[in-house]
């Protein structure tokens, strides 16, 4: 037996004889037997890393608040007698995912039943939980340390969304393990900005590296720079006050974290665009908070290219900025998309949704892309279209076929809005008709030639220029555009190269009629 197996062997051995003997109420929501239970099937391996939690606070005995010195797995898990029962149908009382995911009230009322006072005590507050994180978001409780309570590990973490940060303070790369650890300037648990947190520790941040002291004696800085650095003496006063945006980089050279809504801009999209819904709910390092809510530019603004050279290998060009554009007429949005490109280029399409579909809102066209289509991982040559994850009661899996929704089930559904629309268009000048083929998806996409939806395509000295037209509101044949909605939308792009799933497209986006909660705006 390898070194390894048998260490962990042992602390299993040690772990179950441990838990396997702690009070138990008389229950029947809870499993019979508690953690060991748990522990019989949850073993060594990348898919059940709890072995590590039983090494750390969460799993010390000694401690008699601590959950595996109470209810064990269940003190966090909650009561999971039906879940011990019917393992792979039903989930825990509180799953934090990825099979299953519970709310996100939910999650943080298991973490803060503890945690609930100290540096949490605002969290209701905070930035980051009203933009859809949670505690798990950050901290994984199934490892002996905390990656995120680390100051060699802390950035790791932050920068999964915070990616400018990766270079560090003032974009000095090569300083970065010098660099003060994140919360020495930020607030995680608050809305406090971090002027606010460096007021609070007098600019310690800043200080890592620059010494007040020795700055007022180098004769390189302007004694005019000199004297507003003696107000530092001040308890009110922070480096921030004068040095706003420096800290990594100017304001207006990083990506926001939350959109600006304007009628027209440029996007990038990334190549080859073909990353599947059931890795990205489960393996993508961004699984969690996109399960919770998260909309995939909460991470990715802005670094759409970096993505295309990461995923195109040899392929080029990794990325294409098209200038987008939102104007309403007479009763008819009109949409017009703007490009350098060849007349090669096969086909644009967009993809909507308008809230029905909680999947789309958050995963845009990635939700409707699967591991079982064709050339993906798990293509099987059944030549399986897009469709939504919600309109199958299993997703097929080696062994067991895909059992969809009954036709009553997927009316309901389109009746409620829980669908996609797809528009495409065929970049062929010569087709003088320029009809636009429409389908919803659902379980499956029937394509037709759209009776609402117009188009005009021309190709022009090396630029296309293409716009659609829709008339807004509801008609009894189609659901059209409505002041009070926000629409989820995507944008993909087939070049001569690029057939089948490899294209190049944008991160879901939104539109609303008027409002800044959005990336587009139709005043």
């Amino acid at each position: 037996m390898a070194k390894g197996v048998r260490y962990y062997a042992v602390c299993l051995v040690l772990s179950l004889a441990a838990v396997s003997g702690y009070a138990q109420e008389a229950d029947s929501s809870y499993s019979d037997k508690g953690a060991k239970q748990c522990l019989g099937c949850h073993d060594y391996g990348n898919q059940s890393p709890v072995h590590a939690m039983l090494s750390g606070a969460h799993g010390d005995q000694s401690n008699s608040e601590a959950p595996m010195a109470q209810r064990g797995c269940e003190d966090c898990h909650g009561p999971s007698a039906n879940h011990t029962r019917s393992p792979t149908q039903v989930s825990p009382g509180v799953s934090f995912g990825p099979r299953w995911t519970a709310s996100i009230a939910t999650q943080d009322t298991q973490c803060l039943a503890c945690h609930e006072s100290g540096a949490t005590q605002h969290w209701k507050d905070a930035l980051h939980m009203v933009n859809d994180l949670t505690c798990v978001t950050c901290h994984d409780v199934h490892q002996n340390e905390d990656k995120v309570l680390h100051a060699a590990t802390q950035a790791d973490v932050c920068t999964l969304c915070h990616k400018p940060q990766k270079e560090g303070i003032h974009a000095l790369h090569e300083e970065l393990d010098t660099n003060p650890v994140c919360t020495t300037c930020h607030n995680p648990h608050d809305d406090q900005s971090a002027i606010g947190k460096m007021l609070d520790n007098r600019s310690e941040g800043c200080r890592t590296c620059h010494d007040l002291v020795e700055m007022a004696a180098d004769a390189s800085i302007p004694e005019k720079a000199t004297s507003y650095h003696k107000v530092m003496t001040q308890q009110d006063r922070t480096c921030l006050d004068c040095h706003k945006g420096i800290a990594h980089g100017p304001a207006d050279a990083i990506a926001p974290m939350v959109p600006v809504a304007v009628a027209s801009k440029t996007i990038t999209l990334f190549y080859p665009g073909q990353s599947d819904s059931e890795w990205l709910l489960s393996e993508h390092p961004g699984s969690q908070p996109l399960r919770q809510g998260s909309n995939c530019q909460q991470c990715h603004r802005g670094e759409e290219e970096n993505m295309g050279k990461a995923l195109a290998g040899d392929f080029k060009p990794v990325a294409r900025e098209i200038s987008v554009s939102f104007n309403k007429d007479a009763g008819m949005l009109q949409i017009s998309l703007d490009w350098e490109g060849s007349k090669d280029d096969a086909d644009i399409a967009i993809m909507w949704g308008d809230g029905g579909s909680k999947a789309f809102s958050r995963g845009g066209c990635f939700a409707a892309c699967h591991s079982d289509m064709p050339e993906m991982t798990r293509d099987r040559g059944q030549d399986i279209g897009k469709y939504l994850q919600a309109s199958r009661l299993q997703q097929r899996r080696i062994g067991q076929p895909a059992i969809l929704k009954d036709a009553d089930s997927l009316n309901q559904m389109r009746d409620q809005g829980d669908y996609a629309e797809l528009w495409r268009l065929q970049l062929d000048e010569k087709n003088s008709d320029q009809v636009v083929e429409t389908a919803q998806v659902l379980s499956r996409m029937d394509w037709q030639s759209s009776k609402v939806v117009r188009a005009e395509a021309k190709h022009r000295n090396g630029r296309w220029h293409v716009s659609f037209t829709q008339a807004l509101g509801d008609t009894p044949e189609h659901k059209g555009f409505n002041a009070g909605g926000k629409y989820t939308f995507g944008i993909a792009l087939h070049g001569a190269d690029g057939p089948g799933g490899k294209h190049w497209v944008s991160l879901p986006m939104t539109l609303r009629f008027s409002s800044d909660d959005a990336d587009f705006r139709l005043e």
